[in-house]
């Protein structure tokens, strides 16, 4: 078994969950913003970038640096519900998205070592912005009914090509994607707001309130219930 060599990671912006699970096998650094990373880049040249928003300014900033130029950067946000620079973001070439609920789990945090490895790099910025318009459907389409036959519709190409890129990009197959993302969301649906369990399954998309529950038990090892009954907020599935 070959063993893993710590790599240099630089998070911008808050501390994300992602970051504590990277920082137990590689060296991080975190700055509060983009303005920084020209002095820290003195130092030394990172493996990969975290950003924990999506602003394509920042990213041309990274890429105005000739050490920062094919350096991966990970945009994680809670969500993409109110992204409206997909266009300008695809246009940058070594960029992946990833909502922060699935980026904690242990086939995406293999993919970022991967890259980081050089074993696995990004897919062509095209290639790669079908995933990110996947992506960006899932988190404004979360209450619909979403299957592979519909990304694919939305994004123009075949499903099984679709779920190869998608695959190979974020180390996670599709429904395995949304079906985390959902039941995260549904998490913190439960956690920070009052809405009824039945409301809260339908706002994630699940097509009953039964099938939503099951799947949290498994998820979480948990029900529903006994996280409203007992206000349960920092539950760890990964």
């Amino acid at each position: 078994m070959i063993q893993w060599k710590p790599r240099k990671i630089i998070f911008i912006g808050n501390q994300t969950p992602l970051l504590k699970i990277l920082a137990k096998e590689n060296e991080t650094e975190v700055i509060s913003s983009v303005s920084f990373l020209s002095t820290v880049a003195t130092r030394f040249t990172p493996d990969l970038i975290v950003f924990d928003s999506i602003q394509d300014a920042d990213i041309l900033e990274v890429r105005k640096n000739e050490k920062l130029i094919f350096v991966p950067v990970l945009i994680t946000a809670e969500n993409f519900k109110e992204l409206n620079n997909l266009n300008s973001i695809s246009d940058f070439s070594n960029v992946i998205i990833c909502n922060q609920s699935v980026s904690q789990c242990s086939e995406f945090v293999e993919r970022l070592k991967n890259l980081m490895s050089k074993k696995q790099p990004v897919l062509p910025s095209r290639t790669g912005s079908i995933v990110k318009y996947a992506i960006l459907y899932m988190n404004k389409n979360l209450s619909k009914k979403i299957s592979r036959n519909t990304l694919a519709d939305q994004v123009g190409v075949d499903p099984d090509y679709l779920t190869r890129i998608f695959h190979k990009e974020m180390g996670i197959g599709i429904s395995a994607y949304l079906s985390l993302f959902r039941l995260e969301e549904g998490h913190k649906l439960l956690s920070l707001t009052g809405m009824k369990i039945q409301d809260i399954a339908k706002e994630c998309g699940f097509s009953n309130p039964a099938y939503f529950i099951n799947s949290y038990r498994a998820r979480f090892g948990i029900s529903p219930g006994t996280v409203r009954k007992e206000g349960l907020s920092s539950l760890n599935a990964f």
